[in-house]
């Protein structure tokens, strides 16, 4: 070794350093991601099942065969998810300018996207049942009742609790059970409405 050449140790000391603090700086911002990408995969629920979307179960098609004449949307929401349940909603109208006699159907249905969204969903659908001004109706899904005085027929139907509604606004205790049912199994036999 040549004795007039010494190795640059203050150099050589400053880029070990630089590397090891570069590679700090990596680990950390990787760490970071990694934190924030299990943080938001843990607080979103898990959508194992597929939503059903409202207006694809009575659509306008078969809103306009019910109401006649010029049938127009109302009251639509998109699927909207909340803990482990979604929400859609679907309303036609008969596009009757008097108010007290406009003829309605809708439809809103609330599915689970998961396991726990359907226990959920089955236990809330029998404790809303109410105790008096109720019919209970068989052979429509899984379980089925008519609420009288809401004018609302309920299906509980595989994932989804689908609540449906037709018949002059105005007077919902007017609703024809018979006529729900036709609607309650036109839905219920849709396509992609079993899972």
């Amino acid at each position: 070794m040549n004795p007039d050449i010494q190795p640059d140790t203050t150099d050589s000391v400053a880029r070990r350093t630089e590397l090891i603090i570069g590679l700090a700086v990596v680990l950390v911002i990787v760490g970071i991601i990694v934190g924030i990408v299990l943080v938001v995969s843990n607080t979103n629920p898990r959508i194992v099942y597929e939503p059903a979307k409202a207006c694809q179960l009575l659509t306008l098609d078969e809103a306009g065969s019910l109401l006649g004449g010029s049938v127009q949307k109302s009251g639509v929401t998109d699927v909207v998810v909340k803990g482990d349940l979604a929400t859609s909603k679907c309303g036609y109208t008969d596009g009757n300018p008097s108010e007290d006699e406009v003829i309605v159907a809708a439809i809103i249905v609330r599915s689970g996207i998961n396991d726990k969204g359907i226990a959920q969903n089955k236990s809330e659908f029998a404790a809303g049942k109410p105790t008096t001004d109720v019919e209970d109706v068989t052979d429509l899904g899984d379980s089925a009742y008519f609420n009288k005085a809401k004018g609302q027929l309920n299906i509980l139907n595989g994932k989804d609790w689908i609540i449906l509604s037709y018949g002059v606004a105005s007077e919902p205790k007017e609703n024809s059970l018979d006529d729900a049912i036709l609607i309650g199994r036109s839905v219920v036999d849709a396509p992609g409405v079993k899972f």
